[in-house]
């Protein structure tokens, strides 16, 4: 288990051999250390996945965000949008099984594409409005919240804080909260 919590060997280097792994995700099987570039091509379809990053001598939580994902709706991952309109204010907000995560969102523009809500259901993430949007929830969310209201009575209060746990466990960090809540 320590082993875990460890860079891993030293001396080893990213699977592409170009670069040194510095990041690990959580999430992804085996927990494989990976360079920058490595980390962003193998998410580019898992944007939501909880990525660490190795500073000298321990793993300190990073984002994909903060190291330059970019999640383009209205293509097929991987694919490039010729027209895409970032989403309002560059802080885009998905909740997860896996917690609150802050994304960088790209919504097709292109002549063919649909309304931001439309693609953002596409994605199986749930806008909190049609007009807009700034946040959404996870279809995969949803269906765990609805599964354990019904099975074990929990609030929506309780699983908000149970999400807010998974992202910041020793309340450390600051939790945002939209403006007209303060």
């Amino acid at each position: 288990m320590l082993r875990l919590e460890g860079h891993g060997n030293a001396g080893d280097s990213c699977f592409c051999g170009l670069a040194a792994p510095v990041f690990r995700c959580r999430d992804c099987f085996g927990m494989r250390m990976l360079c920058n570039q490595c980390v962003l091509h193998s998410h580019a379809s898992n944007p939501l996945h909880r990525i660490d990053m190795w500073s000298n001598s321990y793993f300190q939580h990073t984002s994909l965000k903060q190291i330059g994902l970019c999640m383009q709706l209205g293509h097929n991952p991987g694919k490039i949008c010729y027209n895409p309109h970032p989403s309002t204010g560059d802080d885009f907000i998905v909740i997860d099984v896996h917690g609150i995560h802050e994304i960088t969102l790209d919504f097709c523009g292109c002549a063919s594409s649909q309304v931001h809500y439309k693609q953002l259901l596409h994605a199986r993430w749930y806008p909190a409005t049609t007009s807009e949007p700034r946040t959404a929830a996870t279809f995969s969310l949803l269906e765990h919240f609805h599964l354990l209201s019904f099975e074990s009575k929990v609030s929506t209060y309780e699983f908000y804080q149970s999400l807010v746990r998974r992202n910041n466990h020793a309340g450390l960090l600051p939790i945002r909260v939209c403006s007209w809540y303060v």
